[in-house]
């Protein structure tokens, strides 16, 4: 393919279209990869997290969200990644976050699961090649 990589409109458009992707971050000096269903809110990414441990190693630290999708039209797949700070969503944003009744938030977010916003710094996509 002769332009693979996307600039940084095309990589929010298509997190825009996936719904589940996976969090990379470092948990006591270890690479950690655990999946996610996170939407997009305007440029940022939200997400939900559950356990102590990895929300403090959330918050306030940089992570990677990763998220992979398919074209059906032209059978091509593609991989966006966007990395940036992380901060926890809470009081007044929180409450209005759960009041617009995102689809994907689950009913944990009311209680112990961390709901978090990653702003993308970096924005890297590309089309894969086929198998």
């Amino acid at each position: 393919m002769e332009n693979d990589h996307f600039d940084d409109e095309q990589c929010l458009a298509l997190l825009g279209r996936a719904q589940l992707g996976r969090i990379a971050l470092s948990l006591r000096a270890l690479p950690v990869v655990i999946p996610v269903r996170y939407t997009r809110d305007d440029e940022d990414l939200l997400f939900t997290a559950s356990g102590e441990e990895l929300s403090r190693a959330l918050h306030g630290n940089i992570a990677a969200l990763q998220a992979d999708g398919y074209e059906e039209d032209s059978g091509q797949r593609w991989t966006v990644f966007a990395m940036g700070p992380v901060q926890r969503v809470e009081g007044v944003e929180r409450l209005g976050m759960i009041a617009r009744s995102l689809p994907w938030l689950p009913s944990t977010a009311m209680g112990e699961d961390g709901l978090f916003r990653l702003k993308p710094a970096v924005l890297s996509g590309r089309w894969m090649d086929p198998l």
